[in-house]
């Protein structure tokens, strides 16, 4: 009898999932193997000394101490890839939310705080690495001012340094988890690894320094206010416990010596965590092969696509998936003609996997629309005085006019009325319960009894983009390999199995982008005009499905009545055909 390992028993049951899993493995090993040169990077520019002039930087390369400062640089960069492969998304929580950084915050608390302890704690690790080799007076806790033999004074610099410290790594796990960083953005091309992680290292560097910045000046100011308060308690604390020196000190805010610490430490400290960042993103997303590993190489990639267990794992099937179409004829032929299996025609099953994945989000905008409302008798000086490139029209609205963020004041020279604030208990989405719900709505009960708070919370409420989009890169991919097989098919397809099913592929091209249209030209209802409030999300996406259509038509432009569509759809897809839409 002949026993198989876990990956063999996956290439011949032509299980996407567990070869990705094996994959995904190796490429969390490689990224720990990656990040020693990324943690020896960041010791030399540690030890960069302006004092040795030009050869600062090769003292840098063989000093011990950029040895020591390389261990713990890795240690942290390794504990910050174990933090991103545990709390890394793939898909996005649509929220309707005025302030949605917050409440990504809130959804999920159990992750703000395991993000927040962790890189905390790394924050002091680091610290205490980094006091030990350039920290002066800084490393000691107690001054002596009186002598040797008198009673200790805390040191006022120790204490501030472990209040920055906690300030860096909270502020850095907020920025995260508020701003989506951990959501995984998967590359547009395929490209080398190297390249791509050096296409990375200038924006990393600058995002350090500015984060570093940001992070001291407004350190600087809290510690300005409240840091006396906060020493002063703590010595308090302390000589309940033993004897301790009541010699004033300085501040060690006014130190010159001090804000180059912090700022040295804060920069080291941001960089390390970045490229690590940068390292598992670059790794994590690179397109996989994983189909080709299997002897049934159409039914592994099917499983990958049905794979609804593990989004990542969803994803690279569906990346697999648009690379193949785009780029293999091989591949493309197989699909076509693999037509002899029990549950249908490949052909069938992937579309059908695509049709769903775009389905499910026309039904997620369909649920998102308003409720009609009664019509209302419109003032005859405003009744057709508006441009009508305001609005989105089903056929031909430039891209341009999606991307207006602008109100357009109307003609006659009024300015627009001004927002009303309103007070409805769903301003923060259906989707948010809980604490996460009380937390908004005493935060907007709190801004609305102010006249500041009131022009806020207006702003925010012309300004606001809603996330409709929960896999947007998913559905992007189903759309283009979708339309590139059907495409393909015309010189392709021996046995003629996608021409069946061009009418209704069509058909849910063309309602996904009827939808988006409209939810791209909502009308603001605070105001009498329109307003668009597209998100870049639907920019794009109204984008890929233009695109898409007129290769289609293109393509079978010499075919189109032929194909015999029905009325209606003929109708929606006559401006691609006029090259009008």
């Amino acid at each position: 009898m002949v026993y198989l390992n876990a990956r063999d028993q996956a290439v011949a049951s032509a299980d996407f999932a567990k070869l990705a899993h094996i994959i995904l493995r190796q490429r969390f090993l490689r990224a720990c193997v990656y990040e020693v040169p990324f943690a020896y990077m960041v010791a030399v520019v540690a030890n960069l000394s302006f004092r040795t002039g030009v050869f600062s930087l090769l003292y840098a390369l063989v000093l011990p101490r950029t040895l020591g400062y390389t261990v713990a640089a890795y240690l942290a960069g390794v504990a910050s890839l174990i933090v991103h492969a545990q709390l890394f998304q793939v898909t996005r929580a649509a929220h309707s939310s005025h302030f949605p950084r917050l409440q990504r915050l809130l959804r999920h608390p159990a992750s703000t705080g395991t993000a927040v302890g962790v890189y905390v704690l790394l924050a002091y690790f680091l610290l205490i690495v980094h006091r030990a080799m350039f920290g002066g007076n800084f490393a000691r806790m107690w001054l002596y001012p009186e002598g040797a033999y008198g009673p200790p004074q805390l040191n006022p610099g120790w204490l501030a340094s472990w209040v920055f410290a906690t300030a860096m790594g909270a502020g850095y796990a907020l920025s995260l988890l508020a701003n989506e960083r951990l959501q995984l953005a998967f590359p547009a091309i395929e490209q080398s690894r190297i390249y791509a992680l050096k296409d990375r290292l200038p924006g990393s560097f600058a995002r350090a320094f500015g984060f570093a910045t940001g992070v001291l000046w407004r350190f600087w100011l809290g510690y300005f206010v409240f840091g006396w308060g906060l020493y002063r308690s703590v010595c308090g604390v302390l000589a309940r416990i033993f004897s301790t020196s009541a010699y004033g000190v300085g501040s060690p805010l006014l130190s010159a010596s001090s804000l180059i610490f912090w700022l040295h430490s804060g920069v080291l400290m941001t960089l390390t965590w970045e490229l690590a960042h940068q390292l598992f993103e670059t790794i994590l997303t690179e397109p996989t092969h994983i189909n080709e590993l299997s002897l049934d190489r159409n039914l592994c990639l099917l499983n990958g696509l049905k794979h609804s267990d593990s989004p990542l794992i969803q994803h690279l099937a569906f990346q697999e998936l648009y690379r193949l179409t785009t780029f293999s004829a091989e591949q493309r032929t197989e699909i076509l003609t693999d037509i002899d299996r029990p549950s249908g025609t490949m052909w069938t099953q992937i579309s059908g996997e695509c049709i769903g994945v775009i389905k499910a989000a026309t039904t997620q905008l369909q649920a998102q629309a308003p409720p009609p409302e009664k019509p209302k008798p419109a003032k005859p000086a405003l009744a057709s005085s508006f441009d009508a490139s305001v609005a989105v029209r089903a056929g031909g609205a430039p891209m341009k006019d999606i991307l207006q963020r602008n109100r357009r004041a109307p003609p006659n020279g009024q300015p627009p009325a001004p927002a009303e604030p309103t007070s409805s208990v769903d301003l923060f989405g259906i989707e948010a319960q809980g604490l996460e719900k009380y937390v908004l709505t005493a935060l907007r009960d709190m801004l609305m009894r102010s006249p500041l708070g009131q022009r806020i919370w207006s702003r925010s409420q012309r300004a606001r983009s809603i996330s409709t989009f929960s896999n947007f890169q998913q559905q992007v991919w189903a759309v283009r390999a979708l339309m590139r097989l059907v495409e393909r098919s015309i010189v392709e397809d021996q046995f003629g199995v996608v021409q069946a099913d061009i009418s209704s592929v069509l058909g849910c091209l063309l309602a996904y982008l009827t939808e988006l249209e409209r939810s791209a030209a909502q009308t603001d209802g605070t105001t009498a005009y329109n307003v668009q409030a597209a998100s870049r999300q639907t920019v794009a996406m109204v984008q890929v499905l233009r695109n898409s259509l007129y290769t289609f038509t293109t393509t079978f432009y010499e075919y189109l009545e032929a194909l015999k569509l029905p009325p209606a759809l003929a109708r929606q897809l006559q401006p691609f055909a006029d090259f009008k839409a």
